[in-house]
């Protein structure tokens, strides 16, 4: 309950009214809209197929794929949302398909024409087999993503449980690997050893104006961390230099940007930044203290403006 019997001078009473208090200072920022560094792709009707009998893995899962891709750009401090394949793609420089088992032709094009516009597409494995009626697409797999990605799988090879498989750049993958045909892209990474061993494990593939990367296997989570850091080197998307445990969402006003940050750790951190603090009203010049568990919103107003 807000009002404890504990009365007013409860401390949960006292926070509620801060709480309060802190909405009103934040009333600026209704009508403004969070500025991500990337898209997720999410499907539900692709959740649901690949979760039917007769897949090649049961071990594959597309909602674990999906949590530890967004996990590893939470944890390099990249602001994510969640997208539809077929919805407009054009204002995110790098887009990820943790897991996209199902995907329509309108889908396809889509991704097709997000990469040819000038985005980094990134793939995970055993994406674009089959179509909305669980129907597989014709020609080699992946049927719906076969020309952005430049390849062709001609096997899939899953894993047993508890093994793995090495990559030349040192990094390690479980649960699934393919047999990767080039056509058209390059290697990025290979199999050191598995039932692909020699063959590519991470490809990329330039299309247009873009690039398509493809990632074959399982990656654990520092493998998915040096593929976001070279896609986003690629789509020009700047990685903060943060505390792990720091977060920190920017949004976009018509006055200018506001800058959130919260310290999940237990010390006290600096961030680089300039404006004003919305919620203490303090005078932000070149670095923003973050003592342990707070939240900040720091403004800074348009050149312009």
């Amino acid at each position: 309950a807000m009002l404890p019997h504990a009365g007013t001078e409860s401390r949960i009473w006292q926070e509620v009214v801060r709480l309060g208090q802190d909405l009103g200072a934040l009333a600026p920022l209704r009508g403004s809209r969070v500025v991500a560094d990337i898209a997720l792709l999410w499907d539900w009707q692709s959740w649901w197929a690949q979760r039917q009998e007769w897949r090649p893995s049961a071990d594959l899962d597309a909602r674990e794929r999906a949590e530890a891709w967004y996990a590893a750009a939470f944890d390099l401090h990249l602001t994510a949302d969640f997208a539809h394949p077929e919805a407009d793609l054009s204002g995110y420089p790098l887009v990820v398909v943790p897991a996209l088992y199902s995907m329509t032709e309108t889908a396809s094009a889509n991704l097709r024409r997000y990469v040819e516009g000038g985005g980094v597409l990134v793939v995970s494995c055993f994406s674009g087999i089959v179509d909305e009626h669980d129907t597989i697409h014709s020609g080699p797999h992946p049927g719906a993503l076969r020309d952005v990605l430049g390849l062709t799988v001609e096997e899939f090879t899953p894993l047993r449980a508890g093994e793995q498989v090495r990559l030349d750049s040192g990094l390690t993958g479980d649960v699934w690997s393919e047999v990767v045909r080039l056509r058209g892209a390059v290697p990025v990474w290979s199999y050191v050893d598995g039932p692909a061993a020699g063959l590519p494990a991470v490809t990329r593939h330039a299309l247009g104006r873009g690039s398509a990367w493809y990632v074959s296997t399982c990656l654990a989570a520092d493998g998915l961390d040096a593929v976001l850091v070279a896609a986003s080197a690629e789509a020009e998307v700047t990685l903060r230099d943060l505390p792990r445990d720091v977060e920190v969402v920017e949004r976009e006003g018509s006055a200018g940007r506001y800058l959130f940050a919260i310290n999940h750790n237990g010390e006290t951190e600096l961030l680089p930044a300039t404006g004003t603090e919305l919620l203490t009203g303090d005078r932000v010049d070149g670095h923003l203290v973050l003592p342990p568990g707070a939240v900040r919103v720091v403004f800074t107003p348009r050149p312009d403006s």
